[in-house]
């Protein structure tokens, strides 16, 4: 019953299919730019968290996006979405030879690396070319929009994915945790300064 009701107010309001999409997108940037400075103890679950959102991501485009939008440009402008999917393979046999490896591998970084200058490629092809002529389109995409949802979801849940969509914050606090540390001793430093003036002010009354 639990689930049901997390289903219903996740699928309830409708959103733009475009704006869902560029959120997943903004996601994985964030994701690959994490992955770039972490540790390799940290990169072996980044990169499995990159993995899963680009599988995720590919398969409710192709499952539900692409056919819409073939189906909306008509075969005379449709070699957009063609190559859209082509893209996708590529970037599924790279996702495919990271999950099979290990931050130990030598290739692991530059295939994560790869991985990501592909997807950034891919993403300004549909951001600036697909997206905006869907736009011009008779495509309903708050409806597509809320397909999408729904079936990102169920994937989600599926493979166990957790459902927030962009990385834990996790330098972001500890840098705020840094500076909330250093303000604190500067308070105690000023503190302390103003204790040894009052006390010198105090010897020097007494004398």
């Amino acid at each position: 019953m639990a689930r049901a009701n997390h289903q219903t107010r996740s699928t309830d309001a409708p959103r733009d299919a475009i704006a869902l999409l560029k959120q997943d997108h903004r996601a994985v940037e964030a994701l690959f730019e994490e992955f770039e400075d972490a540790d390799e103890s940290e990169q072996s679950e980044l990169a499995t968290r990159i993995c899963q959102m680009l599988t995720v991501h590919a398969q409710i485009e192709e499952e539900i996006l692409y056919p819409q939008a073939k189906e909306a440009f008509g075969e005379e402008d449709d070699e957009k979405v063609y190559e859209a999917e082509i893209e996708h393979g590529s970037a599924k046999e790279l996702i495919a030879k990271i999950e099979a490896g290990t931050p130990e591998d030598p290739e692991f970084k530059p295939l994560v690396k790869v991985l990501s200058e592909y997807i950034k490629h891919h993403v300004k092809e549909e951001e600036k070319e697909m997206f905006p002529a869907l736009k011009e389109t008779e495509l309903d995409l708050k409806e597509v929009g809320s397909q999408l949802a729904q079936r990102k979801m169920q994937l989600m849940e599926q493979m166990g994915i957790e459902a927030e969509e962009a990385p834990t914050p996790r330098k972001r606090a500890s840098r705020s945790k840094s500076t909330r540390t250093s303000a604190a001793k500067s308070r105690q430093a000023r503190a302390g300064s103003r204790t040894k003036t009052a006390r010198g002010h105090a010897s020097r009354a007494r004398h």
